[in-house]
């Protein structure tokens, strides 16, 4: 394969640049304008530690790689070189569904870490055969004869494609797509098309193919009402989820020609592989064809939904047949389970590569157990050279001096339900970021998670969507860490350390009246001085903007609704069940008449201050959005204008789909700015020169 050059190189960017800059945005019609996600140079005026207007990992550049909102490895291959030169295989990864440029991406292997994972350069745009931007299923591989080849699930059919370096495409190969129903001849009778594939090549030139199928029993409870009803019900009277809970199992089936070759005979041998039809709950996540040694070079691993790995030795030299099920395990002999949700992993040398919601991540073999089941050491982030600054999924968002060395910091709290320090290694007016590393609480590190007994269900079991606020909670000049997460429980972590060696306690509950405070989800509740009292704002049971008082450091006292100028209360969207909460609010006096205001980062669905006039929905759910809400009472009398959104040079700015969280900082000097975290974990620098609000 030839090699391919970067389309950040020569003339071939200057349409990206005049797409993106100098104002980093592109038109989306009447939904107004959203972020332009594809930015790859430093726009004019912007200093060496933003990229476009998005912060870059500081020191060497390497930091997590993240395609987009969730990352699927497809297969890895030789494009830029041999392995007799000395290099590793490049990778192909999909950025799937919700993601702001999703698409299939080719990174080139440059080196590998002390850690021992893999390091890519900038990715490259590949043409896939889909009609959707969001790639096909499908699974990648190098053949024997050296030639990349990609297998899609499209439209209920394997579509075969050939790697054209030249054209950066997977071109389809000679003969029609071949049918997932027919089998030698006979329909399926599951008639059920697969929701992963792997292919084994084997030496008689042959192919198996195979798959994870599901059973076919419903997930979601039987309604309506629908998930977004008011009157949805996920658990019965006894706690008891009310859905269904379907299972996943392997087939296979053999393609007589080889990789290459027109495949006029269809599937044959078309059977189960797996050796009961419950080998996984909801689905694999991914399946890879692992080599670990000899009498083991053709074994099979799979993900899973809910995050574990399952193990099967293959027993044939020359097909496809499956030793029973184990759990692989972690360097400590436990079952690994992956840190994100709908793990999918491939195989890149001995070890894996696993992506899911989140960034990709390396577990290096370490060898068998003695009862003949891998092990892996533990997770390590996949490299990216000149890397954005990631944060995780649905990052939320805290700029501080964490560690009280004078340089402002960066906090943030992801959907995995982890807390990340990205220390700066610069000053506030010209930081250098290192990449995250996990905030502790009681010695451990913070990973909050849903559980079973969750707002929409047990499927979202694996996500926290945890949102702090770093405030100093308890006036001992220490930053304390304030926040709520999937559960909608509210908790205070008080910092027992010292001003240059955070210390946080474990968690402990809020309280107010004697019970511990309640109210809709994934909400970001705020705490600041207000006057002379502790103020503490979040969402509550109404899905709307309530006041508390600090008492003590558990307790709180209710101060009310928060209200409009009006005398009405402020909602927050217009979505009920799963819909509500998500708000990430901020307690600031932003334009400086010394009144408390209220700074909102919202859902796309966010419908601030009423589900028929609200931002940003009533513009026609152009998506999340930084709402400016002017206290113009006072800060005994509070009360607050009609939102206002954020302008960035004059134009609205919109950040995804799912949710943004917002902070006022120091950083880049010139007073008060903002960070915005989208989505994808980007944090976003505005200077506050450049923003404006609407009216």
């Amino acid at each position: 394969m030839g090699a391919i050059e970067s389309r950040r190189s020569g003339a071939s960017i200057l349409p990206l640049i005049q797409r993106c800059f100098p104002q980093r945005w592109r038109s989306v019609g009447r939904r107004g304008l959203l972020l332009c996600a594809a930015a790859v140079v430093t726009a004019a005026g912007a200093t060496d530690w933003l990229r476009g207007d998005r912060f870059v990992i500081g020191g060497d550049g390497r930091g997590a790689l993240s395609a987009g909102l969730s990352n699927y490895p497809l297969g890895v291959a030789f494009v830029h070189g041999t392995a007799a030169e000395g290099r590793s295989p490049d990778l192909f990864v999909a950025a799937g569904k919700f993601s702001h440029e999703p698409g299939l991406f080719l990174y080139r292997w440059v080196a590998t870490d002390a850690a021992g994972a893999p390091v890519f350069g900038s990715r490259i745009k590949i043409t896939h055969p889909g009609d959707d931007k969001v790639p096909p299923t499908g699974t990648i591989f190098q053949s024997r004869d050296g030639a990349v080849y990609g297998y899609w699930l499209i439209n209920g059919a394997m579509v075969r494609t050939r790697f054209d370096s030249g054209k950066r495409a997977f071109e389809p190969l000679p003969g029609r797509a071949v049918k997932f129903a027919m089998a030698g001849g006979a329909v399926n009778p599951d008639n059920r098309s697969p929701g992963r594939i792997a292919v084994m090549e084997n030496s008689d030139g042959s192919l198996d193919v195979m798959m994870s199928v599901s059973d076919g029993a419903a997930f979601r409870p039987p309604g309506p009402p629908g998930h977004r009803d008011p009157g949805f019900q996920p658990f019965d009277g006894r706690g008891i989820w009310r859905g269904g809970w379907p299972y996943v199992y392997l087939r296979a089936a053999r393609l007589a020609s080889g990789a290459g070759e027109t495949a006029a005979e269809g599937f044959r041998d078309l059977r189960d592989i797996s050796a009961t039809r419950r080998e996984a709950l909801l689905s694999h996540g991914g399946l890879a064809v692992v080599n670990l040694g000899p009498g083991h070079e053709r074994d099979v691993v799979t993900g899973s939904h809910f995050g574990n790995f399952y193990y099967y030795h293959n027993r044939s030299a020359n097909g496809v047949e499956l030793a029973p099920q184990e759990l692989v395990r972690d360097e400590t002999g436990r079952v690994l389970r992956s840190p994100i949700i709908s793990a999918s992993p491939i195989a890149y040398g001995t070890g894996l590569l696993v992506g899911g919601e989140g960034a990709l991540y390396y577990l290096a073999f370490l060898g068998f157990d003695a009862g003949g089941r891998p092990r892996y050491a533990a997770p390590v982030d996949v490299l990216e050279e000149k890397a954005l600054l990631y944060a995780g999924t649905l990052p939320v968002v805290n700029a501080v001096d964490w560690d009280g060395d004078g340089a402002t910091d960066l906090v943030i709290g992801n959907s995995e339900g982890k807390i990340l320090f990205f220390r700066n290694r610069g000053t506030t007016t010209a930081p250098d970021f290192a990449r995250g590393s996990a905030v502790t609480a009681g010695g451990e590190p913070i990973h909050t998670q849903q559980g079973y007994a969750g707002i929409q269900g047990p499927g979202e079991s694996r996500w926290g969507y945890i949102s702090p606020c770093v405030a100093d909670w308890n006036g001992d000049g220490l930053p304390d860490i304030l926040s709520s997460d999937a559960t909608a429980r509210h908790s205070v972590y008080l910092n027992r350390g010292v001003k240059t060696a955070p210390l946080l306690d474990v968690a402990r509950p809020l309280y107010c009246d004697g019970i511990d405070v309640h109210g809709t989800w994934r909400v970001r509740p705020a705490a600041a001085k207000w006057g002379n009292r502790m103020g503490y704002v979040a969402l509550d049971d109404d899905d709307q903007f309530h006041l508390y008082w600090r008492i003590d450091d558990f307790n709180l006292r209710d101060g009310g609704k928060l209200k409009l100028d009006d005398g009405s209360a402020i909602g927050a969207n217009f979505l009920s069940a799963g819909g509500t909460g998500r708000s990430k609010i901020t307690l600031v006096d932003w334009d400086g008449d010394g009144a408390i205001d209220l700074m909102v980062g919202t859902p796309r669905h966010g419908s601030v201050p009423d589900p028929k006039t609200g931002l940003p929905q009533s513009k026609g759910l152009p998506g999340s959005a930084v709402l400016w809400l002017r206290n113009t009472g006072s800060n005994d009398a509070p009360a607050f204008a009609f939102p206002r959104l954020l302008h960035v040079n004059g134009r609205p700015a919109y950040f995804g789909q799912h949710e943004c969280s917002v902070a006022v900082t120091e950083l880049g000097g010139d007073g008060l700015n903002l960070v915005v975290g989208d989505e994808e974990g980007r944090v976003h620098f505005f200077r506050k020169a450049e923003i404006s609000w609407s009216r």
